[in-house]
């Protein structure tokens, strides 16, 4: 089952309410709370808060959405202390702080030792999710497969994202090679650093959600940053994306 959601880092600039009303009033029943503004991992009242109101608004916590980059210098328990109390079923990471045609081998080592270690701390049934970005070791779909390999973990997944850099061709290729291991994806229509209304990638779109639901596994779309950074640009959004996946 495909089940869209929001990221609650596309309005940066709204409360926690404002976030849990606007989602609700798109229908869009799932979030992945953001860990820099609306949840940060050093802010316990502030989970307990997007806890009550992501109740009080009949929606689904799925995600953590911390900004952890399995570093040996970090500290990874507030971020799983926040996972633990936002109920989440899923973390996500992202892999290291470079990229992958940066990365040596000592890099890559020990990203995956952390991210191992990470693995397993999260909380039982959680999945530990390495976002598709630039400057980490899943810039590249090849470097994120390689890294699932490294990882080895049972709750590993990656999070996959069309890169906005790449053609079409390798976007498609991407989604396919990382599918066995896929948890959410999140959902928009760039082409660099331009955004647009989520309608415009209707093409590309349509493929791939045939390929990420080809598995018959539950699969999270989460819908991130607007064109306009405005509410009425995400209801639009909502619709269009309810209308690809026939919700």
């Amino acid at each position: 089952m495909l089940n869209p959601g929001l990221v609650t880092v596309t309005f940066r600039r709204f409360t926690r309410e404002e976030i849990c009303r606007t989602a609700r009033k798109a229908g869009l029943s799932r979030l992945e709370w953001g860990g820099d503004i609306h949840v940060p991992p050093e802010d316990p009242a502030a989970a307990r808060d997007a806890v009550a109101l992501t109740g009080a608004y009949g929606l689904t916590a799925d995600t953590y959405g911390s900004y952890y980059r399995c570093t040996p210098e970090e500290d990874p328990a507030p971020v799983i202390e926040r996972a633990k109390e936002l109920g989440v079923r899923n973390i996500r990471i992202w892999a290291g702080n470079k990229g992958s045609a940066d990365a040596d081998e000592e890099d890559r080592r020990s990203t995956a030792d952390v991210l191992r270690r990470f693995c397993a701390m999260a909380p039982a049934g959680v999945t530990v999710s390495a976002e598709f970005h630039q400057r980490t070791l899943t810039d590249h779909y090849e470097s994120a497969l390689r890294l699932w390999d490294e990882v080895g973990a049972e709750n590993f997944r990656l999070y996959w994202q069309p890169n906005q850099f790449k053609d079409d061709a390798y976007n498609l290729t991407a989604v396919r090679a990382v599918l066995p291991h896929l948890s959410n994806v999140h959902v928009f229509t760039w082409a660099g650093h331009d955004k647009f209304p989520l309608a415009d990638g209707e093409r590309m779109w349509r493929q791939y959600i045939d390929v990420i639901r080809s598995d018959g596994r539950d699969h999270g779309l989460f819908l991130e940053f607007v064109c306009d950074e405005t509410a009425e640009q995400l209801y639009r959004d909502a619709e269009t994306l309810h209308g690809w996946i026939g919700d």
